[in-house]
């Protein structure tokens, strides 16, 4: 039965070739997006989760309760892993690292190189699976001074990671500097990794580089435990919510811990709990991938019962010579789930050839390959979709009369025919959905590359100050800024985008003693406010003219605003016990993305702790001058140089928008594209039934346009019916979505009018052809049979 099934699909294909090419056409697209969207969904979701112990493995976060609200961190105190470990029964164990030092530079011989990572302790190579390919794990870090290094670094320094076992190594950041001895050398951090350190320090060394600042009121590194199984979480966040207010009094900060594969897609904070994060974009595209696969299931329904028409004394037939609704019900089915076959089959060859395009846009190494998990996967989707697709035809199709079928009385009913606009009703709404979603995203992307930072981003360069001794800091900036086209050159102590250092250490006469407010610290040097490009709004920025200059502090607008001056220069604060006064107020500037308000922020002259250089170029010959940077760079560090231009660091902020902003675009267009299949599958079925019809108006001296406006009225008035739905939708939606920001474009009202315009120019198009094609036919044809 199913040989005889597939192979009256065969003929039925062959039959109506064209049909075929459509529905084929419009599954394959449809199952192509789904599997890269299911690709990149898997991904994402895969991310920290591949660890052995990952459900018993747990992030420890902060809630900081300051004046403008709960600030939720992953930073403890670096006391924070051996305390927890020793204290709580339920930790099996627990490893700290901090990631506070942007760049390392390490020399062997003359070999200098500079690369990223963490201290650890060796708790974290029992916690976390990371593969050695030499040394011993078991006692890769317990010497204070010791060090791992990934594979690719050990090969760079010493050809080979068994040539690195056992070799010492200088390393300096800043004006710490240490030699080493490299114990084990592990393989590099996979693409499921979010943090992809290239060595791995002792964390004992680190709190000896704190000296004092180890303590519980000093934010400076991350934790992580490992759980006993059968640990009850929400026992377990009650009992260490006070964890560092019984070690530090006057301490604001609760504690709670959140899955570690969470951590990813579960990244943002309100009032101290988790509200969501990238998990928001997962969602999205999944809900995408499934209305794409029901907007291709629903043009295969709109296609094949617009074709039923040339099917009925088939059917009729059958049923004459004793075939059964359920045998035939059986046949339809076959035809969906065999046509199902062939589209996956071509979108899996396609999803091939476009992963090296779909990898570009979406930044990350998508692979599709046959493991057991996928080909469940692709198997689950050719049946739901072949059986989606196909079950309502199948139901119209064998439900029909053997008498009524051969008088070719049929009708459809009111209910068949709602059913069938209802359908269309819906591609459209989710199309105009899309096209508002894109539009609205489109437009705030803009705005933000638009926006006015407090600063000129253009033709300035950031470089990793780390390589460069602090003694020898003076005389590299100085010769800097003897390259031809370069106009200044200055020093800070972090990066200034996405900068997250703070204190609450800023106090002044009259502040309430109870309330904690968190100022962001920026340390810079001689020039740096020039360099930026920052607006004085009062006062003066440091300058060698007026002497010794540790003693000063110059506040932002936010600053000022938050402790209340009236006049603010010349005040006196206090930071970290040492009277400070008040030289000037920089106009605010923004150093997080615009999803936040600009934050309370001080800067203070110390270019002892400098971590990044910003160099400012004004030359037409910008590569030239970039040259003259690096080979000054080089000089100095013996290392080339690697840099970014300012604006580009800030653009990074919005990377992930702005990827979904290109993958939206793209599944937009296919839903569009797979809507008007969908359309003109109706257009064909509504053509076909008003054939005499027509051929009566056009022989009664009906125009052209009178017919053309009869076929396609009714489908107009499907899409405005659409657009109805829709726009409130979108409105609440991408409402909602612009109150991430605390500055955000406008939702005008030209969106929503030509987003629908646009829809019902695409929806004439494509029901325009079908419309002119029954216009245009002799009236002679479609009458003759009568």
């Amino acid at each position: 039965m199913l040989r005889h099934h597939i192979l009256l699909a065969f003929r039925s294909f062959m039959k109506s070739k064209h049909i075929f090419a459509i529905n084929l056409f419009g599954l394959t697209v449809g199952l192509t997006t789904v599997i890269l969207i299911l690709l990149w969904v898997k991904d994402e979701m895969s991310i920290n989760r591949y660890h052995t112990q990952v459900d018993q493995i747990y992030q420890v976060m902060t809630n900081h309760d300051n004046s403008t609200g709960i600030v939720t961190v992953p930073y403890t105190p670096a006391l924070m892993a051996e305390a927890m470990n020793v204290e709580l029964s339920q930790v099996e164990k627990a490893t700290a690292h901090s990631s506070f030092i942007d760049g390392v530079t390490f020399e062997q011989g003359d070999t200098k190189m500079t690369g990223g990572g963490f201290f650890v302790d060796q708790e974290y190579f029992q916690i976390f699976d990371v593969d050695f390919v030499a040394g011993n794990p078991q006692k890769a870090l317990t010497d204070i001074n010791a060090v791992t290094l990934s594979e690719t670094l050990a090969t760079k320094l010493f050809g080979s990671p068994q040539l690195a076992l056992g070799k010492s190594l200088k390393w300096q950041a800043f004006e710490f500097m240490n030699e080493v001895e490299v114990t084990a050398v592990y393989k590099d951090f996979g693409k499921l990794d979010l943090d992809k350190p290239d060595f791995l320090l002792a964390f004992p060394y680190f709190k000896q580089m704190l000296g004092e600042g180890a303590h519980w009121d000093n934010y400076n590194s991350t934790t992580t435990v490992l759980l006993k199984e059968g640990t009850d979480i929400n026992g377990f966040n009650a009992q260490i919510s006070d964890f560092i207010t019984t070690k530090e009094v006057e301490s604001n900060v609760s504690v709670f811990v959140q899955p570690f594969g969470d951590t990813y897609l579960y990244g943002t904070y309100e009032d101290g709990k988790v509200a969501g994060g990238r998990i928001s974009y997962v969602k999205i595209f999944s809900v995408i991938a499934i209305f794409i696969l029901v907007i291709a299931c629903i043009n295969f329904m709109n296609l094949t019962t617009a074709r039923s028409m040339s099917r009925l004394k088939e059917i009729g037939v059958k049923k004459s010579m004793g075939a059964s609704r359920a045998g035939l019900f059986g046949q339809f089915i076959s035809e969906s789930l065999v046509l199902t076959l062939f589209a996956l089959v071509l979108a899996v060859l396609l999803s091939f050839v476009l992963q090296p395009f779909f990898n570009q846009v979406t930044s990350k190494s998508l692979t599709l390959s046959f493991q057991p998990d996928v080909l469940i996967i692709l198997f689950s989707v050719w049946l739901i979709t072949g059986l989606l697709a196909g079950i309502y035809p199948a139901i119209y199709l064998s439900k029909f009369k053997p008498v009524e079928v051969m008088k070719t009385t049929i009708k459809g009913s009111f209910g068949e025919l709602l059913a069938r606009k209802g359908l269309v009703v819906f591609q459209f709404s989710i199309s105009l959905l899309l096209i508002i979603g894109i539009t609205v995203l489109s437009k705030q992307m803009s705005y933000i590359q638009n926006q006015n930072l407090g600063y000129n981003q253009a033709q300035l360069l950031e470089l990793n100050a780390s390589g460069i001794t602090p003694n020898q800091l003076e005389a590299y900036l100085e010769e800097t800024k003897k390259v031809a086209g370069v106009s200044n050159a200055s020093s800070l102590s972090h990066p200034l985008v996405g900068l997250s250092s703070s204190t609450i250490g800023l106090t002044w006469e009259g502040k309430n003693e109870e309330e904690q407010v968190k100022f962001e610290n920026i340390s810079i040097n001689m020039g740096l406010i020039e360099t930026m490009g920052f607006d004085m709004v009062a006062g003066r920025a440091f300058s060698p003219e007026f002497g010794e200059e540790e003693s000063k502090i110059i506040l932002n607008e936010a600053a000022v605003q938050t402790i209340g001056f009236q006049d603010p220069v010349g005040q006196i604060v206090n930071l970290w016990g040492d009277d400070m006064e008040v030289i000037g107020v920089v106009k605010d500037f923004h150093f997080e993305s615009l999803k936040e308000k600009v934050k309370p922020a001080f800067l203070k002259y110390d270019p002892s702790f400098a971590q990044k250089v910003m160099v400012r170029i004004e030359s037409n010959d910008q590569q030239a001058s970039i040259a003259g940077v690096s080979d000054i760079y080089e000089k100095f560090t013996g290392q080339p140089l690697n840099y970014s231009f300012m604006d580009e660091d800030y653009q990074s902020l919005y990377a992930s928008e702005q990827r979904v902003s290109k993958l939206a675009k793209y599944f937009g267009v296919m839903a569009i594209f797979l809507s008007c299949l969908g359309l003109f599958g109706l257009a064909a079925f509504t053509a076909e039934k008003r054939k005499k019809e027509i051929g009566v108006r056009k022989v009664m001296g009906a125009s052209l346009m009178s017919v053309l406006t009869l076929v396609s009225k009714d489908f107009i008035e499907l899409i405005l019916v659409s657009i109805l739905i829709a726009i409130p939708i979108a409105w609440y939606f991408a409402n909602n979505w612009l109150e991430s920001y605390a500055y955000q474009t406008d939702l005008s009202w030209w969106i929503f009018a030509g987003s629908g315009v646009l829809l019902i120019v695409i929806s004439l198009i494509t029901v325009g052809y079908q419309a002119f094609k029954a216009a245009s036919a002799n009236p002679v044809e479609s009458l003759k049979s009568e």
